[in-house]
């Protein structure tokens, strides 16, 4: 979650990629410009302005590499009830419950990324992510839909049908959204879960970009959404977009069974 203290210049993602190149790996951030950056704290120079990364949560993620792969010991934040780990592989991301503060996870060569998610009052947040190499550029087929189904063919996964029943659901959180509200959760309406959709396994993605094409690749490089993408447990699904603002385009995509 990235709040909006000021007009971005660059995307939530380039300003994201930009602190991790520094070793910066949390993602729940507010972000504001300065004129200089204070002692100990994290910034990022890009076009000529200097961005302040301020976090939002205190979950410490402490992560050792060892000869069967990683570790990792994970200090959470009393406002989250629980933590999930993402691992991508290739073409698949395995989604794992946090119980302990310590997680190991295996690695043979093939993990791509790491990330975890909080769950809190707002719903699932990501909190942090380790890019471990470089995974395979999935291209962009011209509409979402189109894209997640070719990925999804790749990954020997049955495609995606449009289901518009979908619709009424995704119009309230995109009202949410149109406003820089990016959370599950909102206190008035509850969750998707709490919507009336008629599935036993829901999913949803949310987004802000300048283009779809660069929500596509956002959502590539976020393993908790790719999980909602590659899940074979979905079906079904509905993008809703609303009309660029400011140059940002507010989107979700709601994934049922």
């Amino acid at each position: 979650m990235l709040s909006f203290l000021f007009l971005l210049t660059l995307s939530e993602y380039d300003l994201l990629q930009k602190a991790a190149d520094t070793g910066f790996l949390y993602r729940n951030v507010a972000v504001e410009t300065v004129e200089k950056c204070p002692a100990k704290a994290t910034c990022v120079i890009a076009e000529g302005a200097t961005y302040l990364f301020k976090r939002l949560d205190t979950t410490v993620v402490t992560l050792e590499k060892n000869a069967d792969g990683f570790a990792l010991t994970i200090t959470p934040d009393k406002n989250f009830t629980n933590y999930r780990l993402f691992i991508r592989e290739g073409l698949s991301v395995r989604r794992v419950e946090v119980t302990q503060k310590r997680v190991t996870v295996l690695d043979k060569g093939s993990v791509t990324a790491l990330q975890l998610v909080g769950v809190g009052a707002q719903g699932p947040v990501a909190l942090w992510q380790k890019d471990i190499r470089p995974a395979a550029a999935e291209p962009f087929a011209g509409d979402l839909l189109g894209s997640m189904n070719a990925l999804r063919k790749k990954a020997d996964l049955p495609p995606l049908t449009v289901d518009k029943t979908l619709a009424p659901f995704a119009a309230e959180t995109l009202a949410r959204v149109k406003k820089g509200d990016l959370s599950h959760y909102s206190g008035s309406t509850g969750s998707i879960r709490h919507s009336g959709v008629r599935a036993k396994e829901l999913g949803e993605n949310l987004f802000v970009a300048t283009t779809l094409e660069r929500a596509w690749h956002m959502m590539l490089n976020s393993p908790s959404h790719l999980y909602n993408i590659l899940s074979p447990s979905f079906r079904r699904c509905f993008v809703g977009t609303l009309p660029a603002e400011g140059g940002l385009i507010p989107g979700i995509v709601i994934f049922a069974d």
